[in-house]
């Protein structure tokens, strides 16, 4: 063999060494790069199952936010609107009572049912929003006289009555505040009453809550 020809085995040798080189960084960009387009990919289809599982979700959701408010709604029918438990609305419906009962109403007021809170407890932190209260207390003190039975048939028409009241507290006592045997006797007392009852205020709530 010549030197041309041995020129010509080296020169094909280097050729072939550089080609396969070559070759093998291609092959092993593709790879990488096929590797990163695999795994995106896969990432892409978690995600979209992900989200098709929340889609599927959102009618059971529905139905079981709407199968809750009509269960709320069953429970708060008795309450009363936020207008039967203004002041003159409230006073009226108990003075009804009581002169349907043989009483009369001689005072009416509406008592605080708002919980004092200590100057020792825990500050509010700064932008905090205070959580919505569905259910707001209306409580109204009555003083009436009467006799006993009458009392009685008043309390049971209160217990009785088609929205919710609640006879909170009871003080009986002689109409006449005198200590005479006279004062004990008098069937005619005099009667204080608390009576409350609540408002629901129905709070809104979407699905995406729900979940």
């Amino acid at each position: 063999m010549n030197m041309d020809e041995k020129q010509q085995l080296i020169t094909l040798a280097v050729v072939c060494g550089v080609f396969f080189c070559v070759e093998l960084v291609v092959g092993w960009n593709l790879s990488t790069e096929n590797s990163i387009t695999r795994t995106k990919l896969e990432e892409l289809e978690n995600r979209k199952v992900s989200a098709q599982t929340k889609l599927n979700t959102i009618p059971e959701m529905r139905k079981k936010a709407a199968d809750l408010s009509e269960i709320v709604s069953d429970y708060t029918a008795i309450l009363p609107e936020i207008d039967e438990v203004r002041r003159d609305a409230f006073v009226d419906t108990i003075t009804t009572l009581c002169k349907d009962s043989g009483l009369t109403i001689l005072e009416a007021v509406p008592v605080s049912t708002e919980v004092r809170k200590s100057s020792r407890g825990a500050r509010p932190v700064p932008g905090q929003v205070a959580a919505h209260q569905p259910f707001q207390r209306h409580k109204y003190r009555f003083e009436m006289q009467g006799e006993f039975s009458q009392f009685h048939r008043f309390i049971n028409s209160v217990e009785s009555h088609p929205r919710f009241l609640r006879v909170d507290g009871v003080e009986l006592y002689p109409l006449d505040q005198g200590e005479g045997l006279s004062s004990a006797s008098d069937p005619k007392k005099r009667l204080a009453i608390e009576i409350s009852t609540y408002v629901y205020d129905e709070v809104k709530v979407s699905v995406k809550e729900i979940q």
